[in-house]
């Protein structure tokens, strides 16, 4: 009788032994569940009218052919607020290079500030209006705003502008420099800023259309709305369905490392001065 029961337990141990020893799979399971499409590398830069255009019209592209409705209609209204924008550029300003405009505002920046530093590095002691220099200069000194990109260089210097105008210190500032170099910045700031779509040109202006800015607008909206439907169809623990929004999205991501290649690169040399041709004083050999 011994033996059935030797038997019995040997069953017994068999089964234990055959009994599947948990594993790491299922926690490797429940961590690729968890895991999520990385939206933060296709957040909207900032971008001017023409860089906006050039992103609906590479984003259109690159739209996945079999893609979800929601993705489909916002895609349509891309291509909408794309082609008015394009219209807006055929009808004015838009085929203005808005890098000559940076071009003049970094030289008009960068003059009005040399000259206030000149009265900063006179001595203190010497003049009564000291403290209001300094004040001036500690509002428009920090000249890497002009190595920015375009639209944040024009708020920048927007909002030192403003700062001036608030603290009272922007006519000081026009007897300190000359009434020249202030008039000069603003001029360049506003025409920036029409080349740019953000502001409007005066009625004098037929060359630049007014509603420029609201269309710059409503195409990076768009844009915007279109980009969250397309990471919306990457869904957290389907790695499988990341590749297209990728795609799809990969004009942004371009657009945002060119800008950052943009925003690293030194700023260009001004130009050399003009100068008069210089004569030859030289007096002839009496010899020749």
């Amino acid at each position: 009788m011994a033996k059935p029961k030797a038997k019995a337990k040997a069953t017994s141990k068999a089964r234990a032994r055959a009994k599947p020893e948990p594993s790491a799979r299922p926690n490797a399971a429940a961590k690729v569940v968890h895991e999520r499409f990385d939206r933060k590398a296709y957040d909207l830069p900032v971008m001017d009218l023409s860089e906006a255009v050039a992103l609906a019209t590479a984003l259109l592209g690159a739209r996945p052919s079999k893609a979800a409705p929601s993705v489909v209609e916002e895609a349509k209204r891309v291509t909408a607020a794309r082609d008015r924008a394009r219209a807006v550029q055929r009808g004015g300003a838009g085929s203005t290079d808005a890098r000559a405009y940076d071009v003049a505002m970094d030289r008009a920046w960068a003059t009005f500030v040399r000259r206030v530093q000149d009265h900063v590095e006179l001595p203190a002691a010497r003049r009564a209006d000291a403290a209001d220099v300094a004040r001036i200069y500690g509002v428009v000194s920090d000249l890497s705003i002009l190595k920015l990109n375009y639209l944040a260089e024009f708020a920048q210097i927007g909002a030192r502008l403003d700062a001036l105008k608030r603290e009272g210190l922007l006519e000081f500032a026009r007897t300190l420099v000359g009434d020249a170099f202030v008039d000069e910045v603003l001029l360049c700031h506003g025409e920036y800023g029409q080349a740019l779509g953000i502001t409007a040109a005066p009625p004098s202006n037929p060359n630049i259309v007014v509603d420029r800015g609201e269309a710059r607008l409503a195409l990076v909206e768009a844009i915007a709305e279109y980009a969250v439907q397309v990471m919306a169809q990457a869904r957290a623990g389907r790695i499988e369905s990341w590749t297209p929004a990728s795609k799809a999205l990969a004009p942004v991501a371009a657009l945002r490392a060119r800008q950052q290649r943009a925003d690293r690169a030194p700023p260009p040399a001004p130009p050399r001065a003009p100068h008069p041709p210089v004569e030859n004083t030289r007096r002839a050999d009496p010899q020749a």
